[in-house]
């Protein structure tokens, strides 16, 4: 079991060209994701973005005592241009506050995760945070009704982990942790810089259109402005 105990030991160094350039490569690929391939590495970028918006979803409408009954990433190029949705959560709310935190919870969380990812680094705990989100995909295999994406990429990552694992490699082990924290970094940062930008967008459109902050502007004025500010805010000090 000694592989384990140099997984929680590792140390890594961040490298910020690197979380930048993946963060520019989600973007560049977000924004022509209707053209053939990079609709299906549109999916394959955000996936942990999306699980983690929708996870923040299902998170804050449990804090307010509510309950969730699915959520789901929509991994059909085809099915996400129909229905408009990268993921959903189906939650069940106790009251208006419930609503509130439940609907601002998904767009707080990548933020929340970047800023948790950071701190891990910074603290040379990084395997804290590949831990959390390893938590995260556990209860999102329970809770989901389409276990098929989630069992496919539990499988991949199986075979990835054995073939690394197996010799006790210290250096692959590390080489490991440190590029998937880069890469997972990198995600939620292009997720957290997109979705203020869009939050700005949505917000100041008019006619206004129908989306989340639609639903947080019937119930405060406040929170469509705040998630823009925190999201903003948590980028740029990222970026310092």
């Amino acid at each position: 079991m000694n592989y384990l105990s140099n997984f929680f030991n590792t140390t890594i160094q961040l490298n910020i060209y690197v979380i930048v350039i993946v963060a520019a490569c989600y973007i560049a690929i977000h924004q022509y994701r209707h053209k053939p391939v990079l609709n299906y590495l549109d999916v394959i970028l955000n996936y942990i973005p999306v699980l983690t918006h929708e996870f923040g979803h299902v998170l804050f409408n449990k804090l307010a005592g509510g309950r969730a009954k699915d959520l789901v990433i929509v991994t059909s190029p085809r099915e996400r241009q129909q229905t408009l949705q990268q993921g959903f959560a189906i939650t069940q709310s106790r009251h208006l506050a419930g609503q509130w935190l439940t609907t601002i919870g998904g767009y707080f969380m990548p933020p929340i995760m970047l800023l948790i990812g950071l701190a891990s680094s910074h603290y040379q705990i990084p395997s804290f945070f590949i831990f959390t989100y390893l938590l995260i995909f556990i209860y999102f295999l329970i809770l989901t009704s389409r276990k098929g994406s989630p069992i496919v990429v539990i499988t991949l990552i199986s075979i990835i982990l054995y073939f690394i694992l197996k010799d006790e490699n210290i250096v692959e082990i590390q080489l490991l942790v440190t590029m998937s924290y880069q890469y997972i970094l990198g995600v939620l940062l292009g997720e957290v810089l997109q979705s203020s930008w869009t939050i700005a967008k949505l917000t100041f459109q008019r006619p206004s259109p129908q989306w989340d902050g639609s639903a947080l502007k019937e119930l405060s004025h406040v929170p469509i402005f705040s998630s823009f500010i925190v999201q903003s805010g948590l980028s740029s000090i990222f970026m310092q």
